[in-house]
């Protein structure tokens, strides 16, 4: 009776040890990467170059930091979840940058959520308007908290806003 205890025991820390390996993402196999769309480079991803002969790429050498302060504070500004409700109207828009891309020269700002997910909000900065800005949008905006004001617009079930000038958008401190 005892044996049979035990081994029940033991099936059920098994068990629970395996659900909790597969909850935090354990295992032999890799995460998952995002894939970017058509035309949609992601900003942040290291570019490296292969030498004739040499045993390893050789990184390419790193872009100059591009530090952001802040231009403007946001009065009132509304959460990436709350965008929805304000489809058409002029807002100021408050959240973390989870991912940036190039999508055809446009910088692109994942806000609310990564790039991949249905409810961020794509801040989108036109090619023509990024060498107004101090430094490459893509990379002075990444992981740091913005605000943005701008319309939202629905562009095929996502949410954007176009910020055509360093007035339209900051960094939160």
């Amino acid at each position: 009776m005892r044996l049979r205890r035990w081994r029940t025991a033991a099936a059920a820390a098994l068990a629970a040890g395996a659900l909790a390996l597969a909850a935090c993402g354990g295992g032999d196999e890799p995460a998952p990467t995002p894939t970017p769309a058509s035309g949609e480079t992601p900003a942040d991803t290291p570019a490296a170059t292969a030498t004739p002969g040499a045993a390893s790429p050789t990184p390419a050498a790193s872009p100059t930091p591009v530090v952001f302060t802040p231009t403007f504070t946001c009065a009132n500004p509304i959460a990436p979840l709350e965008a929805r409700l304000h489809r058409g109207e002029a807002v100021e828009l408050q959240g973390r940058v989870f991912g940036t891309a190039d999508r055809n020269g446009d910088a692109v700002l994942a806000v609310g959520a990564s790039l991949d997910a249905l409810l961020r909000v794509e801040v989108i900065i036109p090619a023509a308007s990024r060498a107004s800005f101090p430094g490459d949008p893509a990379v002075g905006f990444a992981a740091r908290d913005v605000c943005v004001r701008g319309t939202v617009e629905d562009r095929g079930g996502i949410l954007t806003i176009t910020a055509t000038s360093p007035g339209d958008i900051t960094v939160v401190e």
